[in-house]
């Protein structure tokens, strides 16, 4: 009996001093991470030498750069990073696709951290749907980026709608018979998308590969290649995803 109480006692205390082990192990985790986070949150000196030091070897250029956005795993100041990751990188269209439906919400959000993170890079940043935030060169001759938001309403819905337009004469276009070939498809929604080339590369966090109804249309021949697991977002991973995207072999059906 004794020796049963003993036990009892025993699994308490044991249990009991697991509980506090999990506790500080979860609070010094929280602390590490948030201060890990306070330290990758600004573009520093040695993202743009990492850059400078690995672009120049890759040898497919890259026009159009779309980046599935998920604002519950990712920040404004992670989208603003990545935004001058690829005005340094001489990516000319930058996109982010809004899962969630908040970025859109919070364009300006977004802009103002873009803007903070920005001082001291020379380029210019310019916004397909607001030309009164565009930004300037100050003379310098400096790359440029174009940014995009887009949303699942953007993709089929949007497509849906080309087609009505097209059959009620809303719509200039060229063809040669009565039907449409996908070539001359492809270019009437290259001028309702304000001639925005066909994305190249898409990022992705997660575990997950999905579209997540991304431009349906022009996405027969991009690639698909995961920034990271866990949701982060980092200069590495940045840098190992446009590798990845030069060691696509791309076929074309031949």
């Amino acid at each position: 009996m004794l020796s049963r109480l003993i036990r009892q006692i025993l699994f308490i205390l044991v249990h009991f001093v697991v509980n506090i082990l999990v506790a500080i192990q979860n609070v010094y985790h929280r602390l590490w991470v948030r201060r890990c986070k306070v330290l990758d949150d600004e573009v520093t000196k040695n993202d743009v030498i990492m850059i400078k030091k690995h672009v120049p070897k890759m040898k497919k250029s890259l026009k159009h750069l779309v980046v599935l956005v998920d604002t519950n795993h990712h920040s404004m100041s992670d989208l603003a990073r990545l935004v001058i990751w690829s005005l340094i990188t001489g990516i000319p269209y930058v996109s982010f696709h809004d899962i969630t439906g908040e970025l859109k919400q919070n364009e300006e959000k977004l802009f103002l951290a873009i803007e903070k993170k920005k001082k001291g890079i020379p380029g210019c940043i310019k916004w397909s749907n607001k030309p009164d935030l565009n930004g300037y060169t100050y003379g310098m001759n400096a790359n440029n980026v174009f940014i995009n938001i887009f949303s699942y309403k953007d993709g089929r819905p949007q497509i849906v709608e080309s087609i009505r337009q097209i059959a009620k004469g809303g719509v200039d276009c060229e063809k040669k018979s009565n039907e449409f070939t996908t070539e001359e498809f492809g270019k009437v929604l290259t001028q309702l998308y304000n001639n925005i080339p066909d994305p190249d590369l898409v990022m992705y966090t997660g575990p997950h590969c999905s579209t997540y109804g991304l431009l349906p249309w022009q996405i027969r021949l991009t690639e698909f290649v995961q920034l990271s697991l866990d949701h982060s977002v980092d200069i590495s991973s940045y840098i190992g995803a446009l590798y990845k995207y030069n060691k696509c072999d791309q076929r074309f059906g031949k």
